[in-house]
């Protein structure tokens, strides 16, 4: 995701260091959201962020990813679907504790029967998170994957889509055949983007 920009909360002192941020919990973030549903943002560390507007690149790559991923999700492999279970979420929130409610360029979460009507998806319903960074690649290097790590996501990848690379930086999961079959597709197209 790019970068972001903060709203301006209330500023209280703190323990006479000077001004910080009020943090927000995900319930005071969704009535904000409620009131301003023209614009997007998500939360992160208590603060709200405003999703800015993504470039051609990134865009793209994130639906070249999604293409790629989706087929995994819902064809058959050696007599069962390979992620059965599992759904690709694009751009989508997850609920990973009272100050962070993030929206990620792809996850694959556990499917629901109500497709996630009633809720977003938490840390232990997430298989894998895929961050596409265009400008954002510090940010996506550093807090996402703090964000990431400290909810317990166990498997975090990242594609810079300037200097085509993938970054797996978080790798949990013992499942290796399942991983292995979403990462060919992610290093496939960086060495196509590379091309």
């Amino acid at each position: 995701m790019g970068p972001r920009a903060v709203i301006p909360s209330i500023q209280p002192g703190r323990r006479g260091y000077g001004p910080r941020h009020a943090r927000f919990t995900v319930a005071e973030f969704h009535r904000l959201c409620d009131q301003l549903p023209e614009r997007r943002f998500e939360l992160i560390d208590g603060e709200v962020l405003e999703v800015i507007a993504k470039g051609s690149r990134h865009t793209a790559v994130v639906h070249r990813l999604a293409r790629a991923l989706t087929p995994l999700l819902a064809s058959p492999h050696d007599g069962e679907s390979l992620l059965c279970g599992h759904e690709l979420r694009i751009e989508a929130p997850l609920d990973l504790g009272e100050h962070q409610e993030p929206e990620p360029d792809l996850a694959v979460v556990t499917a629901r029967s109500d497709a996630w009507l009633e809720a977003h998806p938490t840390a232990a319903d997430t298989l894998l998170v895929i961050e596409v960074a265009d400008a954002s690649l510090a940010y996506d290097l550093d807090t996402k994957l703090r964000l990431y790590q400290q909810a317990g996501i166990a498997n975090y990848w990242v594609v810079d889509v300037r200097e085509p690379m993938a970054f797996f930086l978080l790798q949990g999961k013992s499942d290796a055949s399942l991983l292995a079959a979403l990462r060919e597709p992610v290093e496939a197209l960086v060495a196509e983007l590379r091309g």
